[in-house]
């Protein structure tokens, strides 16, 4: 069975995190496990999200 991971690193999750996914008009919600550092990252971007290949993420489904 394979170890869970970070969404965007190797590094174990730190929690499961609400995020609205988005891409010009292309929206998508989800809860993905994030590992500590990328969920302060993404924290810190505030409103406008944080881009990470092609796609922008921010904390929350509103």
């Amino acid at each position: 069975m394979p170890r869970p991971r970070c969404l965007w690193c190797m590094e174990p999750p730190y929690e499961d995190v609400a995020v609205l996914k988005w891409r010009g008009e292309e929206r998508e919600r989800l809860t993905v496990p994030l590992c500590r550092k990328h969920f302060a990252r993404l924290k810190e971007a505030g409103p406008e999200g944080r881009e990470q290949k092609g796609w922008r993420y921010k904390v929350g489904w509103w």
